[in-house]
């Protein structure tokens, strides 16, 4: 029998104004216990159980559920920092959480689908919920119980708000389905309590801190460390059982000041480890102290730069961020679906976009790269997929873009990419992101092509970005596709032999078609960026691989600067001969 509208609201509006899920309660029937995939694992029963038992419920709904999918994430963090000789106290903190992945409707149309026009004011999609630490199943159970039936209510109303949304807006230009199928994966990985000496590092972090006092310019700064063991547990009523522990370190050092102009500067720079013993020792960390506050004094006293277009080479740091912010973020799948993003490189399939010589790809599998650990790297995403290779650019041409289990029109499959911070929905992300060129040539001869390039301008000198810290880009439809990134050290290199000069005050701006066809060159040496990078699923660890860069022409415009004046009175400094 055909429903009408009016028939399928008021059924689910009952389901909406109905009692609640069922508890888990003593001596309730319920269904078959499932096979538990590995029995010793407290959190992973208890979410299979539940899975099970809500999978079965909800089937049962006027508006049954077609997919229900959980992700967990159980981490151990220690924090620690010092500051101008002193520790800080040790601090840990255990944290659980639960995501509740849950879809009603179709593949082909379910409540994740996008509202268009629907603004800020649309029905939330999904719930996550803060799982007890402690073991108890019955208690891990609950909190999954109330977060699943929230996020059902969710999905209904929202499921209608589609169903709506679709028939009054004008035909979709993509007909692509909103979800994918993709392989069944059970992987129960190894987990390992990680074991470190926080005391020994609260030591280390203290001396390190104190070397900063040898420089008075620096007016704030600290040593600090990060330790993260936390185990990602994904699992699904298609079956998929995976589970990955993941250590990660990471050593940070920051200094900062305030030049006379006002400008405030800050130089940081970083470690990652994969375990404590691939720490610096106490010498390097030492070194890197010495590094960053010299910087710090350098661009205090370097002058600004004016605005400025001409040839420019990004070191191979500067060239990996430069790649994530301006093309990463283009190849992201769901960005090639949406018809409010600007959609650069959605219809370039086969296209050449960039000269013949670069090529790019995205290899979450990659662990390290020169013996450095890459933050990007996993084995399987956030919705249990395995993680692939992905050819973006290839001789220049555009091939492929990072998918989600969210399809685009031509591509239909996931291939890894589906990522998240917990308490975000997944969608397509960049891990480690690998820029290629042909024919490299050593720095020192990139560094002649581009005073050979300057003298041909007729410029009055060359730039080279050594670093970049970060940077944002514009991908939506109704603003500017351009971007942003903000280098932290920037010489100017002048084709009449004077020594380069360090500057500063300048952000690296420009559109990414125009960009892209400018790079002329690149070096036989490589470097690798690890940092995090925040976009609609939260932030997520990544990696970019590059070589140093020529580039024929890049613009630079003024950076914001605050107005008022560095410190008045000069810092106290310890005595001669005084006990820390």
């Amino acid at each position: 029998m055909k429903r009408t509208a009016s028939a399928t609201t008021a059924i689910l509006l009952s389901v909406l104004l109905g009692s609640p899920l069922p508890a888990v309660a003593a001596g309730e029937a319920s269904p078959p216990a499932p096979a538990l995939t590995d029995p010793s694992d407290p959190l992973l029963s208890a979410a299979e159980l539940e899975l099970h038992r809500l999978w079965t419920a909800l089937r049962a709904l006027p508006e049954p559920v077609y997919f229900l999918g959980f992700g967990l994430l159980d981490r151990k963090q220690t924090e620690i920092a010092g500051t101008h000789g002193s520790a800080t106290a040790i601090s840990t903190r255990n944290l659980r959480v639960g995501d509740v992945d849950l879809r009603v409707g179709s593949p082909a149309l379910d409540n994740t689908h996008k509202l268009r026009d629907a603004g800020w004011g649309s029905e939330q999609q999904r719930f996550w919920v803060d799982l007890p630490t402690d073991p108890d199943p019955a208690v891990i159970r609950h909190a999954l119980w109330l977060a699943t039936d929230d996020t059902y209510r969710a999905a209904v109303r929202r499921l209608i708000k589609v169903r709506g949304n679709d028939l009054v807006k004008v035909e979709r230009e993509d007909q692509s389905a909103d979800f994918s199928e993709a392989p069944v994966e059970v992987d129960l990985g190894l987990v390992e309590p990680l074991q470190f000496d926080a005391a020994l590092w609260q030591d280390r972090l203290r001396v390190a801190s104190a070397r900063f006092l040898a420089f008075p310019e620096v007016h704030d700064s600290n040593v600090t460390l990060s330790v993260f063991d936390e185990t990602v547990t994904t699992l699904n009523s298609e079956g998929t059982r995976v589970r990955r522990q993941r250590w990660h370190l990471r050593l940070g050092i920051m200094g900062r000041t305030t030049a006379e102009d006002g400008q405030e500067i800050g130089v940081y720079d970083s470690v990652e480890a994969l375990t404590p013993e691939d720490l610096p020792s106490p010498e390097h960390i030492a070194e890197l102290v010495d590094a960053v506050a010299r910087r710090v004094v350098d661009l205090r006293a370097a002058p600004m730069i004016e605005p400025y277009s001409g040839p420019a080479i990004l070191r191979g740091r500067a060239a990996g961020v430069f790649f994530h912010e301006v093309l990463g973020h283009r190849a992201e799948g769901h960005r090639q679906k949406d018809e409010d993003e600007g959609q650069t490189l959605t219809d370039m399939v086969g296209q050449r976009v960039f000269p013949a010589f670069i090529s790019v790809y995205d290899d979450p599998t990659l662990t390290e790269w020169g013996g450095v650990p890459l933050n990007g790297s996993y084995r399987f995403d956030d919705e249990g997929v395995r993680a692939e290779r992905v050819d973006i650019i290839k001789n220049g041409v555009v091939k492929d873009f990072l998918m989600s289990r969210a399809p685009i029109e031509n591509q239909s499959r996931s291939n890894g990419h589906g990522r998240r911070q917990p308490g975000e929905a997944p969608v397509a992300r960049q891990g480690n992101l690998v820029v290629e060129v042909r024919d490299p040539v050593p720095y020192a001869a990139l560094r002649e092509r581009l005073l050979d390039e300057v003298r041909r301008q007729g410029k009055p000198f060359g730039l080279i970005f050594e670093d970049i810290t970060g940077g944002f880009t514009l991908t939506g439809r109704g603003i500017p596709n351009s971007y942003a990134v903000q280098p932290v050290s920037v010489w100017r290199v002048w084709p009449d032999g004077r020594p380069d000069e360090l500057v500063r005050g300048v952000d690296l701006i420009g559109t990414p078609l125009v960009t892209f066809e400018r790079i002329i060159g690149g070096s036989d040496e490589v470097d690798v960026f690890n940092g995090v990078c925040g976009a609609e699923s939260g932030w997520v660890p990544v990696s970019a691989i590059a070589p140093d860069l020529l580039v024929r022409e890049v613009e630079v415009q003024r950076r914001e600067k605050n107005n008022e004046r560095p410190p008045l009175l000069a810092p106290p400094m310890p005595e001669a001969g005084a006990e820390r």
